[in-house]
């Protein structure tokens, strides 16, 4: 009998060893404990997320909240609890960062789930809803950091693009039926037109939907929406392109050249891809250098 006595003491120490010595528990604890300590020190009452979490949210008064694929478009500080300074966006260069929410995963994801258009909130991260284990500049790795963010808005698709129409000076464009907005740059009435089948070469410049050229006060740029730009040679209707692509193409004459924007439908579509994510309305310039 007594065996069975040692080899069960013997494997309920090493059960308690194990989750005692677990790396990614003890973090856990420690980080909350730091937290906690945080905000004894300054007499300060956060909320708690299931994910460990604190929060302190200054509500706006407004009630759009953000639903998956919406733009939400913020201001934040993110510093550690000592109060080191990690990043930032700058108010002062009108720089703000905007995440097409609930699509790509990030530190901002969590806290803006529980934000409103206009909301300002502190929010106290343990390491596991940051940066993790990993080390960069002044930050260590396991650390707990302090977020403060405000919303500035929530937009939808429809709000994406009559925002885009204003951004990139839009005018009386025309609408289609696939929903791309046109609007003609250059035109050559008495240019060919180009049909399908025919190989073409084009010049285009390619912007996401959201900032366009930010700058700092000494005028550097420090942010470009554009993730493309050069020369294509393809065969128009060979579904070489993206749909609106084809589409602006088609709408053209040799020496022609058009700003347009595209629903996500008939861009990248709901996947996206390395550089531009799902669900992201486009901004373009397309000109057309021969047709044959």
């Amino acid at each position: 009998m007594w065996k069975y006595f040692v080899l069960f003491f013997a494997i309920a120490i090493s059960l308690t060893s194990c989750s005692v010595d677990n790396p990614v528990e003890k973090q856990v604890s420690l980080n909350d404990q730091d937290i906690q300590n945080y905000l004894k020190q300054r007499n300060l009452t956060y909320q708690k997320t299931t994910d460990g979490m604190y929060y302190n949210i200054v509500p706006s008064g407004y009630t759009v909240a953000p639903a998956v694929t919406d733009l939400v478009t913020l201001h934040y500080k993110l510093t550690l609890l000592d109060g080191t300074f990690v990043d930032s966006t700058s108010k002062a260069a009108s720089q703000s960062k905007s995440i097409i929410y609930g699509v790509s995963q990030s530190m901002f994801t969590l806290p803006v789930s529980y934000m409103k258009a206009g909301d300002k909130g502190t929010f106290l991260l343990p390491s596991s809803l940051a940066f993790g284990g990993n080390a960069f500049g002044s930050v260590p790795a396991y650390s707990v950091i302090k977020a403060e963010i405000e919303v500035l808005s929530v937009k939808n698709q429809a709000a994406q693009i009559s925002s885009m129409q204003t951004i990139y000076g839009f005018s009386n464009p025309e609408i289609t039926s696939s929903g791309l907005v046109f609007q003609k740059i250059v035109e050559k009435p008495t240019a060919a037109a180009v049909t399908k089948g025919q190989a073409v070469n084009v010049n285009y410049l390619g912007r996401l939907g959201y900032g366009y050229i930010q700058t700092d006060a000494s005028n550097k740029v420090i942010y470009d929406s554009k993730f493309g730009s050069g020369a294509l040679n393809f065969n128009v209707g060979a579904g070489q392109l993206i749909p609106g692509f084809e589409e602006t193409v088609l709408k053209l004459k040799v020496g022609e050249k058009a700003k347009v924007i595209l629903p996500y439908t008939i861009a990248y579509g709901t996947t996206g891809n390395t550089s531009i994510p799902g669900y992201s309305p486009l901004y373009f310039e397309i000109e057309v250098v021969s047709a044959q």
